[in-house]
This record gives structure tokens, sequence and C-alpha cells, in this order.
């Protein structure tokens, strides 16, 4: 059976508090994730003082969510505390270094760095998996990072066990009918590489659907309280949507199981129980020529099956058989 990796972001829900950014580790945790993310940055890094969002200035509201690197510290230890896995989006080589230093498992390039190709191909230097979200991104964008991260690594086109491409769709929130659940299936083809989801809609349901068609990976924004004031709380699952949403993943796993096709021993079983085999029709005497007509095809499934009777009608009957009495081997000649 496969296992999602299930990863609550804390982002900047944690408001610059590292109080609540570890109350949230422990939250989260209890809610059943593998791993919590973190963004790593400085906004004087990756905003000018001229950049605007929703009539703000970006560098402003970015760095009232700062965390220094005593604050991801505390956070990594708290992970590991409350067993799950920890790791980062970092906006600039540094913090991707502290956040290796700090122990994480992987390292994250959100959507918004795709193409910047000198970070990508940093970051993957640093020798950690690589997480890659592709929201906003062209093929031919995707196409460019993926070779950057291997030009880096000299994986020679071997990157199942390096990176994960991970659909998103930059929109805050995401209308449920711009999901696009099936661009899964496109990034395959950019790379065969895992693939798994990163979720800005509200509710769990995308995510879950994600996770039936085969995520390797959800991502999902988590919050203590959903009317709290940031611009990421609203979309974010609180801890009763995300033990929900864990909940309901792994019931998936649980129904999509191993992919084997033939069999389990339950079903053959059951085999026995629902399947027909050939039996007389009529009472036959030794010697008898055995028409069609005088085989009939009924349960149980214990018996010989139906397909053999091309092999037996126009041979002669080697013993008595009455009707319903199921043929075996060495019953005609």
């Amino acid at each position: 059976m496969s296992h999602t990796v299930i990863v609550a972001e804390i982002g900047i829900n944690h408001g610059g508090s590292v109080d609540t950014a570890l109350a949230m580790v422990r939250s989260a945790a209890k809610c059943g994730v593998d791993a919590v993310k973190v963004q790593a940055f400085s906004a004087s890094e990756f905003c000018t003082r001229d950049a605007m969002y929703q009539g703000q200035r970006q560098v402003d509201m970015f760095r009232r969510y700062e965390l220094d690197r005593e604050a991801l510290a505390r956070i990594a230890a708290e992970c590991k505390a409350c067993g799950v896995d920890f790791f980062g989006t970092p906006d600039s080589l540094e913090q991707g270094r502290l956040l290796k230093a700090l122990g994480a498992k992987w390292i994250k390039v959100g959507s918004d760095d795709i193409t910047n190709l000198p970070l990508i191909s940093e970051l993957a230097k640093l020798g950690l998996p690589m997480i890659l979200s592709t929201g906003m991104a062209t093929a031919d964008e995707i196409c460019a990072a993926c070779d950057a991260v291997e030009e880096a690594l000299d994986a020679n086109g071997w990157l199942a066990d390096k990176l994960t491409l991970l659909h998103c769709v930059s929109l805050y929130p995401t209308p449920i009918e711009r999901a696009n659940l099936s661009r899964m299936n496109g990034l395959l083809e950019c790379r065969f590489v895992p693939v798994g989801y990163s979720d800005h809609t509200n509710g769990i349901e995308a995510a879950v659907g994600a996770a039936c068609i085969g995520a390797t990976l959800i991502e999902k924004h988590f919050t203590m309280d959903r009317d709290a004031d940031g611009p990421d709380h609203a979309f974010s699952a609180d801890p009763e949507q995300m033990s929900e949403l864990v909940r309901r993943i792994r019931l998936v796993e649980v129904m999509i199981g191993n992919g084997g096709i033939n069999p389990s021993p339950a079903e053959l079983e059951m085999r026995k129980v629902a399947r027909r085999s050939i039996v007389s029709a009529v009472h036959l005497v030794p010697g008898e020529r055995i028409k069609a007509s005088d085989l009939a095809y009924k349960r149980p499934g214990t018996g010989l099956l139906p397909s053999m009777a091309q092999h037996i009608i126009g041979k002669t009957a080697t013993r008595a058989l009455a009707p319903d009495e199921q043929f075996k081997e060495g019953d005609w000649s």
C-alpha cells in the first residue's frame, strides 16, 4: 500500500510568533500529518520597496512574518519532539543552508521561484531531495527547472529519488472549479518523477481527490483559526479539517491497495462459491456420446471451468453421471 506524505504548511499563519508556530506544530502532529513546512525568508531579500499586493507594500507585509535562526531552530526541535518531519521553503541559498543545518528532510522551491534557475541550481547542490511547486508555470518553464536540478546533481536523467513536482494553482484561494487536478498527469510528461499537489482551495475535497489519482505528497496550509487576520488563514485547514483530511487520505490509500491484478486469497475462496462448473444436464451412461445440450453450467465453482466444455462436447462418457453432477477429468474420452 502506498503512503501519501501529508504536509501541514505553517507558512505565515504563525503571524510572526514563534510560540504560535510551536503550538501549530503540536496541533498538526496530533492531526496525524507526516511533516510540517515553514517559510524561511528575509522580506528585503525577495521584495523591492515598490512591490505591492492588495494595496500594501509586500516588503512591509512579509517583514511581519519573518522567523530568525533561533525561531526556526525551535520549530525544527519541536517537529522532532512531535515525531514529524521538518522542512521549509528558503528564499535564498543562505536560508537553504540554514534549513539543512536544522535537519530539514527536503528543500522546497515555491511556485514564485520556479524560473529562478540560479537559486534552484544552488539549492539542489545542498544534496537534499527537492520539492518543486509548479503554480503559474508553463511546461517549458517546468522542464527548464527540472533540467537545472538534473545538471546541478549530474543526475543523468534519473531524478525520481531526488525531485518531486507539485501541481499547484497560484490563486488564493483557488476556486474549486480551477483546481485542475488532471494537470498532475501532465507533469509526468515533463519528467518521470513523483507528483504531488499543493492545495489552496477552501476545504479538503481537492486534496483528497488528488490522493485518489496518485499524489505522492499533499501540502495544505494549516491554521489554528480560519477567521484570524492574515492573507492565508481563510483557505487553510484548521485542526478539525486537517484531522479529517488525514483520515480520508489514509482511507483512500487502503482503497487504492497495491495495484495487483491477480485475485486476493479471499477472492480465490469466493470463486468456489460464485463461479460455475460444468455439470451433466441429463442422465449420462458410459459410452454415450456427449452433446452440447447434455451439459449445464452451475454453481459451485469447485469443478471444471465452463471454458473446458469445448474439450468434452463430441466425446464419449466414460462413467455414469446424474443430473447436476460435476464433470471431472477422465469422465470423457
